[in-house]
């Protein structure tokens, strides 16, 4: 069993100087209050990069470990930090320490520093290889989700109850790590390689016999190709790994800039508006300058109509004078020179009564009078009134110039909220998400198509055994029994596994079911948890039907269930170290959370602000299992001390 005994950092986030955090050796629970930037995280995150040299941000992201520097220090020029964590294993004493060393004097990167590890069990010294093995044996990676963890990796535990989620069939993977499942499969596997293996030596030695030679190069050839999409089948099921891996990563980037998302996707829907409402301005500017070459035309439109009105009366004097003098002319000469006809003398006087005392002027000589061709140009004169449009136009430039500046004040704004996160980062993991979905369909594709062949020349192979068999000689048959009763092995041993992981399942449930009822509120309404293949749990009624409609605070009991039933039942035992884990729980729960710890874990460390549960509450809840306090004062805003409260 692990068990933590001290804990020292210095330089490592806001604690400047060496702070020390003693973990009493009785079972119990170990609180530490500090309210929000005073550095809990921090002592987590301290705790994980002692075993494992990393640090983690939200959505498990790694962190840069220039980051990670005290900054008060660091604008004085003191850059770099250490962590030394003293713990118990196996019934040996471990001090492990690491340190993040600056290399030039103002470093940049995470290049510009050396990172050293030093790892004693009791007074011996271990060396680079023999410090690796005894850590990944003390405290494996791949389980440290069950033993360091804040709410935000608790929410992660509702895939579980997704068959088709990445992260739950990774999470189910972990589960099993830590309940020592993979190595009774690695048994098994082995089992069947040493069958396969005498599968290939019977066929090989059958080959060499004349009367079986036929079948045993068959054989051989068959169980070749297997081989050969065995090998192609596990490559591209790595790849598929690594695929998911990628996939599982960008989607933990995209879930924790998940709040800037809807900001930076406003922001560039407003960076493209403007885009679009400058080109629009500029269009409009165009359309109003051709519109402003017609526009002196509004401006004459009613001197011209009076210039033509005036003619068209001018015209229509001289047009009268004219008719008036082509009669008189008729009348005078008995002769009219517009028709060519006589006038006979009664209808000259009938005319003559129709003129007046004094004819009007005759047409000018040379032609069209002044004001015809007067009338005739006014005429021309395109009096087509567009001053609506200019106004329209008008009106739009000045809707667009004032929705620019409401774009460029909004755009400002948004890029303000977006200062603390990283936009690009977003932008290429949205890209780089597409990307990776296409890559593993298309795996996906291939990996069907190879374990189709597979499977064909398996058919194959067994048909060929068959009749090897039914051929073979005595000194065959003893290869083929040889490699029958290891087949036969790994399908028991298979079996075992399966019939161990049932078992296991059902302890988890049973241990789960105890902490679900002892935390919830609903005592009387639940009757416990169901597990599932994955390890996912559902909330049973006493009805026995499933609760569907879970609320965020009942997933939260639910994991935490999960997580303390994993600890009593894995082979692998250790601390608790919990980060703010009440967020999305009420008064009630969280009472009944902080009872129930000390049966999750016999050594449990909670971080928590003390506006979650009081000091004098949490001392109430726990009684004698709450075994040190200690407080995480301000002295800063980037310096930090912890003090041990009596």
């Amino acid at each position: 069993m692990l068990r933590l005994k001290r804990l020292e950092v210095q330089g490592f986030g806001p604690f400047a100087d060496q702070q020390v955090i003693e973990f009493p050796n009785g079972p119990g629970v170990t609180v530490i209050y500090g309210e929000n930037m005073r550095g809990k995280t921090s002592l987590l995150n301290a705790i994980r990069y002692a075993f494992f040299g990393t640090v983690v941000g939200r959505g498990s992201r790694p962190r840069r470990l220039h980051t990670i520097s005290n900054r008060e220090l660091a604008s004085d020029g003191q850059y770099g930090f250490n962590v030394a964590l003293t713990f118990d294993y196996d019934g040996a004493e471990y001090e492990l320490v690491r340190e993040c060393i600056p290399r030039v004097k103002v470093p940049a990167s995470d290049e510009d520093y050396s990172l050293e590890v030093l790892l004693r069990k009791g007074n011996a010294t271990l060396g680079p290889q023999e410090r690796e093995k005894a850590l990944q044996q003390v405290f494996p990676r791949e389980v440290s989700r069950f033993f360091l963890f804040d709410g935000e990796l608790l929410q992660e535990y509702e895939e579980l109850l997704i068959n088709e989620s990445e992260a739950g069939h990774r999470i189910s993977e972990a589960i099993e790590r830590i309940l020592g499942v993979p190595i009774l499969k690695r048994g098994r596997a082995h089992l069947t390689q040493l069958s396969e293996d005498a599968d290939k030596a019977a066929a090989k030695e059958a080959s060499k016999r004349q009367e079986t030679q036929a079948l045993g190069t068959a054989l051989q050839q068959a169980t070749e190709q297997k081989e050969a999409h065995q090998k192609e089948l596990a490559r591209k099921q790595q790849e598929l790994n690594d695929l998911n891996a990628q996939k599982l990563e960008v989607e933990q980037v995209l879930q924790s800039m998940q709040k800037y998302a809807s900001i930076l996707q406003e922001r560039d829907e407003a960076n493209a508006r403007l885009d679009e409402a400058g080109k629009e301005e500029k269009s409009m500017r165009g359309d109003l300058q051709r519109a402003m070459g017609d526009g002196w035309r509004s401006l004459l439109r009613d001197p011209v109509r009076a210039a033509r009105t005036a003619a068209q009366a001018e015209a229509q004097k001289e047009f009268d004078a004219v008719i008036l003098s082509l009669r008189a002319k008729a009348i005078e000469s008995g002769h009219c020179g517009t028709c060519e006809q006589d006038v006979p003398p009664g209808l000259a006087d009938k005319l003559r009564s129709t003129l007046p005392a004094q004819s009007a002027a005759a047409v000018p000589p040379g032609g069209v009078s002044a004001a015809m061709s007067r009338l005739a140009d006014l005429n021309k004169f395109n009096e087509a009134d567009n001053a609506g449009e200019v106004r329209q136009l008008w009106k739009r430039l000045e809707e667009l110039r004032l929705e620019q500046v409401t774009l460029r004040d909004r755009i400002s704004d948004l890029t303000a909220a977006l200062s603390d996160s990283e936009p690009e980062t977003l932008r290429r993991s949205k890209t780089s998400y597409a990307e990776v979905i296409e890559k593993i369909s298309v795996v996906k594709r291939a990996i069907d198509e190879e374990s189709k062949k597979a499977d064909e020349k398996d058919q194959n192979i067994q048909r060929l055994k068959k009749k090897l068999e039914a051929a073979g000689t005595s000194d065959l048959r003893a290869g083929q029994l040889r490699a029958k009763i290891l087949r036969d092995a790994s399908e028991v041993f298979g079996a075992a596994v399966e019939r161990y992981k049932s078992d296991l399942r059902g302890r988890v449930e049973a241990t789960a079911s105890e902490l679900f009822l002892s935390m919830t509120t609903e005592k009387q309404d639940f009757a416990g948890l169901t597990i599932n293949e994955g390890y996912g749990l559902t909330i049973r009624h006493r009805d026995s039907r499933a609760e569907e409609a879970r609320s965020a605070g009942a997933e939260h009991v639910v994991a935490l269930a999960l997580m303390g039933a994993l600890q009593r039942n894995a082979p692998l035992r250790g601390p608790i170290v919990m980060d703010s884990p009440f967020g999305r729980l009420d008064e009630n729960h969280t009472a009944n959370v902080i009872e129930t710890l000390p049966k999750m874990a016999e050594q449990v460390v909670l971080l928590v602000y003390e506006a979650e549960v009081g000091r004098a509450r949490m001392r109430d809840l726990l009684g004698s299992q709450l075994v040190r306090e200690y407080e995480l004062n301000r002295v800063s805003a980037r310096r930090t001390n912890v003090r041990e409260v009596k």
